[in-house]
């Protein structure tokens, strides 16, 4: 029998293969080509528009340096989350790990494509959709941040296309939009997104993205972690009104009793005191890419 592979072509000069034992599902959405895999090393995986998305095989790792960096900060008080791009509903689960948590407002243009993760990863988001806490709103990033007069505590942003441009979703400038994400943070509020790769050999997009976040935000801060599904480090950007948010400061014992304060021992797989640490420690390589 000929063997079924789907090769990753996220980097136009490194493409990686991925055998496949099954297809689990196919459909192009109004949206988005979406592709569902059972893969040899990484389990049922996600694939968007060919691009690799998450596995149930190490998804844990991206998405709880998503999102425990900036929660874990803010772990003593009761919290309003908005989280742009639900997708598989992994940012929820993580997030409805702490007990300070009020509300969640999870924003997704893709109503279809949700209803297809919903139906299909729910080991990965374990119900988080139906979280009374959670409230679920079908409409783009950048509407929803144009209408809303809310303010939040911690801002989220997952959506696929880091440049904010896919599929003609979001019109208005990467400044535009960014600085509507400032504006919809309370002022000791922190605003975390993914960025692309960070290593040693591609990083120039992250320091973009850096850039552009620092001419809005007074403190931004880079991090990283490597996902074997990726086959790279993958950049994180974290960043705050706040001028006193400095993240490196951070002592591991802070981050222990936040961690024993919520009961998550037990709950995390990736992310802890060390980790902590490890993530926010890049190489003297990259300071002189900060200009770029």
């Amino acid at each position: 029998m000929k063997q079924k592979w789907y090769i990753d072509k996220y980097l136009p000069n490194r493409h990686s293969y991925h055998r496949i034992r099954k297809i689990l599902f196919q459909k192009k959405t109004k949206f988005q080509k979406i592709q569902i895999f059972d893969l040899f090393d990484f389990g049922k995986s996600l694939v968007i528009d060919e691009m690799p998305q998450s596995s149930e095989n190490d998804e844990w790792i991206y998405h709880e340096c998503l999102i425990h960096p900036s929660l874990i900060l803010l772990a003593n008080k009761k919290l309003e989350v908005l989280v742009l791009g639900a997708g598989e509903g992994v940012t929820l689960r993580e997030i409805l790990k702490y007990k300070n948590i009020k509300k969640i407002t999870a924003v997704d243009f893709d109503k279809q494509a949700v209803e297809i993760f919903q139906k299909f990863f729910y080991k990965m988001h374990q119900g988080s959709f139906s979280d009374p806490k959670v409230d679920l709103v079908f409409d783009s990033a950048e509407s929803f941040l144009k209408n809303t007069i809310k303010k939040y505590d911690l801002i989220f942003s997952d959506i696929t296309d880091i440049t904010f441009f896919d599929l003609g979703k979001i019109k208005t400038s990467p400044f535009n939009f960014c600085q509507n994400i400032y504006k919809k943070l309370k002022k000791n509020g922190i605003f975390t997104m993914h960025t692309s790769n960070l290593s040693e050999i591609h990083y120039k997009s992250h320091f973009r993205i850096k850039r552009l976040l620092e001419k809005i935000f007074p403190k931004v801060y880079s991090y990283r972690v490597f996902i074997p599904f990726f086959g790279d480090y993958w950049g994180f950007l974290i960043a705050s009104p706040n001028l006193k948010f400095n993240p490196l400061k951070i002592s591991q014992e802070f981050i222990k009793n936040k961690i024993k304060k919520h009961q998550l021992e037990k709950k995390l797989k990736y992310f802890s005191p060390e980790t902590y640490k490890s993530i926010f420690t890049l190489p003297p390589f990259f300071k002189k890419f900060e200009i770029l």
